[in-house]
């Protein structure tokens, strides 16, 4: 299957090259099915971060981010499909996060949080994919940090601004700290 994106798509933080809009046919993942790997890094699963008091599981952050995916009119897959565009997603995890609300005496960093999610796309031998992208969860200076539902929420929103909506002008997804 070879695909041929019509919107240049480049790395979060810098525009589109091409000022007309995306339309479906030609955003990737809804025109046809995507594969969607969440790698955790050096052999972990979401198992490996249990649920955190602060920041939640990393299986919450998996489930909402496919459910918000499918929402905008995504189509992934979790099992492996010939021909298909893998989207790969790489959470950076941050051991030893605030887990207090605000910084006071005797700050507690015992938490694990999410401050940053890579997201990388791998084309079919023949075709070319969007660019990568990087998210980053910062509410503000300082060691805080949306949730990781939140946080799936904000990155799913901006995947889709990132393909399709930042070449239609429309207005960039604001992270809910």
């Amino acid at each position: 299957m070879n695909h041929v994106f019509s919107a240049a798509i480049v790395a979060a933080g810098v525009g589109a090259l091409s000022a007309s809009p995306a339309s479906a046919q030609d955003t990737p993942c809804k025109a046809a099915l995507c594969v969607l790997v969440i790698d955790w890094g050096s052999g972990k699963s979401a198992a490996d971060y249990p649920y955190d008091r602060r920041y939640g599981s990393a299986d919450d952050f998996a489930a909402r981010f496919r459910s918000v995916m499918t929402a905008n009119g995504f189509r992934l897959s979790d099992t492996p499909v010939e021909g298909a565009l893998v989207m790969n997603l790489r959470p950076q995890m941050r051991p030893r996060s605030m887990c207090d609300a605000m910084a006071g005496l005797n700050t507690d960093m015992s938490c694990t949080a999410m401050s940053a999610l890579a997201v990388n796309f791998v084309a079919p031998q023949g075709s070319k994919g969007p660019g990568a992208i990087r998210i980053t969860n910062r509410c503000a200076a300082g060691d805080v940090y949306m949730p990781h539902k939140e946080f799936a929420q904000y990155a799913g929103d901006f995947i889709q601004w990132q393909l399709e909506g930042q070449a239609a002008k429309k207005e960039r997804p604001v992270g809910n700290c």
